[in-house]
């Protein structure tokens, strides 16, 4: 045979083989023994969360503003207009009724947030055993456990954001409907997921285009190939879908203005500031694509190469236990190609694995996404044209889960690494996935069963080690990183040294000068100060670094210190380079800082080292106290 025939021959093997795995169903059934799989990864939860107690969260960063805003709604302000907000509506009145319910209380997020956890680890659980037995499922959730709920930066307790916590929910919900539906042919789970899409709307919209795109998907192949047949199926999904949310937003113009919702508020990628655009550049990789698709093509050679090497192993393994003879009565060839083959696959390993040591391995889970989805679309239709119902139904399911983790990874598409806090809820599709591409997909491309059966084993191997490394790493990290006990009436919460002493003094500061209900107002972040000292923050923004103040919103917080008249401002030493601009009053918000020092006096300065001359950027962290002036002393603006 040509060695071009033989490569078409190869490859179109490899097709095929791709196509019959994508068709199959797991051989294991779901049953009682899956409670048992599922006990034993709330078990290593459990686990995490005794490792990680009370360290949820970060009282300086992005905190302040999931714990005020919802108060901030049960004390009858208004959402967008009166307490800014730069996500959907959803996840802050859910947690203003919990406040409602339990009384304001850091556990009542850190609670809220650990019955999201398991929910999400529930959903994945479930559509990880649609496509594979439960080792898989069982690993895919171990794996979703560390790597995305109990990570420090980006955990579910204390969620950075609760709308994409929520958001990451309602689309992992929306997946499972949709294979329902799938199965079942029952309309009423199409509308049911279509109204679980809105609430991911409603919650993140860049997640809610996930959950509509994958309801799009499903509709399309469960009307496939009559177009009257998708129309009808895409008008049951979308009605809820989109019918919703534009009814809620109208509700909101309707009270706020659309000018608040889509400038102030830029919920709907509209009018975002450079320095917003600058850091979705930055950290997702968007600044600089072509250097970004650089590395996603190293990362994908380096998993190539691991698995060159996997194979590589079995092998050598294989030919060990029992050597196989060639041809020829030579017993030397096997073994020599197998070891060119792990040199080689070593050296594509160190090579590829230049500048990606950081990244995480999910780097080129699009590429590996998109043939996925593609073969998977391919199974559908031969099976459609094959006449096998059941190998239809199962090439459709994985080209479901496949979109759905597809688009939840559109935010970070150049960028899907492990850290930050945003790729938490991106994550949970992809990891499941990743999990079946290794231990279902990869395996079924090698043809000797020894070889496989070996090869199996040793990825088994490799990914129980990353989970329990991951698993050590993140519990040793959680115990050096936040060792101070920063103790409130609203919940203790451990936190790092130099933070923990600076909020205890200025929480010490505050009982002093002032009473409960007082406005308080922390810049540029950081104001959860106020929701642990029971105070009002008199700005509608919780959060004012680089891009979220322009000269009008400047002119309005300056107001809303004038109106209050807080007798208390706190500057945290909180640079800000990721978003361009990193001083606070030097480089941003250059007319609202002038107006503090011309109202307000230094009163204390709290840390570590509190030092009056210390400036933002310095390496250790402090607050600033700015006192409001006699009225005598007072100049006006």
């Amino acid at each position: 045979m040509k060695p071009d025939n033989a490569l078409v021959s190869r490859t179109g093997q490899a097709w095929r083989t791709l196509l019959d795995t994508l068709s199959h169903s797991p051989d294991e059934k779901l049953d009682r023994s899956d409670l048992a799989c599922f006990a034993g990864i709330l078990a290593s939860f459990v686990a995490g969360l005794a490792a990680s107690w009370q360290c949820w969260g970060n009282p300086l960063v992005d905190s302040g503003r999931e714990l005020n805003v919802p108060l901030r709604l049960v004390h009858g302000e208004m959402l967008y207009s009166d307490a800014g907000y730069i996500y959907g509506p959803f996840s802050p009145y859910l947690n203003a009724f919990l406040y409602r319910v339990f009384h304001p209380s850091l556990w009542v997020l850190w609670g809220r947030g650990i019955v999201s956890t398991i929910l999400i680890l529930a959903l994945s659980y479930w559509i990880a055993r649609q496509i594979a037995g439960r080792f898989p499922a069982t690993l895919a959730c171990l794996a979703i456990t560390w790597v995305c709920a109990l990570k420090p930066q980006g955990n579910y307790m204390m969620a950075y954001a609760f709308g994409g916590l929520d958001g990451s929910t309602f689309v992992l919900a929306t997946t499972v409907l949709l294979v329902v539906f799938l199965r079942k042919k029952n309309p009423a789970l199409l509308f049911g997921a279509g109204f679980v899409s809105a609430l991911a709307i409603l919650s993140k919209t860049e997640l809610g285009v996930a959950a509509v795109g994958t309801g799009v998907v499903a509709a399309a192949l469960a009307g496939y190939p009559r177009i009257r047949n998708i129309m009808v199926r895409l008008g049951v999904f979308l009605a809820p879908a989109l019918g919703i949310p534009a009814l809620v937003y109208s509700w909101f113009a309707a009270h706020v203005g659309w000018r608040t919702l889509t400038v102030d508020s830029h919920l709907f990628f509209g009018h975002v500031p450079w320095q917003l655009r600058y850091f979705n550049g930055v950290r997702f990789g968007f600044g600089q694509p072509w250097h970004s698709l650089g590395l996603m093509i190293a990362s994908m050679v380096r998993l190539i190469a691991f698995g060159g090497l996997l194979v590589s192993v079995s092998l050598l393994i294989e030919m060990r236990r029992a050597r196989f003879p060639q041809e020829n009565g030579s017993t030397a060839r096997k073994p020599l190609w197998a070891v060119a083959a792990l040199l080689i696959s070593l050296a594509g390993i160190v090579v590829s694995g230049i500048g990606l040591s950081d990244l995480g391995p999910f780097l080129p889970m699009p590429f590996l996404l998109l043939v996925t989805l593609a073969a998977g679309i391919g199974a559908f239709v031969r099976a459609e044209r094959c006449g096998i119902p059941a190998a239809q139904v199962q090439a459709a399911t994985m080209v479901i889960i496949a979109a759905s983790a597809l688009g939840s990874l559109s935010r970070i598409l150049l960028r899907v690494s492990t850290g930050g806090a945003l790729s938490s809820f991106l994550l949970p599709g992809s990891v499941v996935l990743f999990v079946y591409i290794w231990l279902v997909i990869f395996p079924a491309f090698l043809a000797d069963p020894a070889t496989r059966r070996r090869a199996t084993q040793l990825i088994s191997v490799a990914l129980i080690a990353s989970v329990l490394i991951t698993a050590v790493t993140l519990s040793l990290r959680y115990r050096r990183k936040f060792p101070y006990p920063l103790v409130t009436a609203r919940g203790t919460w451990r936190t790092s040294t130099d933070i923990g002493i600076a909020f205890t003094q200025a929480l010490q500061f505050i009982e002093k000068r002032t009473v409960p209900g007082d406005a308080v107002a922390v810049l540029p972040e950081g104001t959860s100060l106020v929701f642990l000292s029971e105070r009002r923050n008199p700005l509608r923004d919780e959060i004012v670094t680089p891009g979220f103040l322009d000269a009008t919103g400047e002119e309005r917080a300056i107001e809303g210190l004038r109106r209050s008249r807080a007798p208390l401002i706190f500057i945290a030493n909180r640079p800000t380079s990721e978003f361009g601009e990193t001083s606070f009053g030097k480089d941003y918000n250059q007319r609202l800082m002038p107006w503090i020092e011309q109202n307000y006096a230094v009163c204390g300065v709290f840390g570590p080292r509190p030092d009056v001359a210390l400036q933002i950027g310095a390496p250790v962290f402090f607050l600033r106290a700015y006192c409001l002036a006699s009225k005598t002393s007072k100049t006006e603006d």
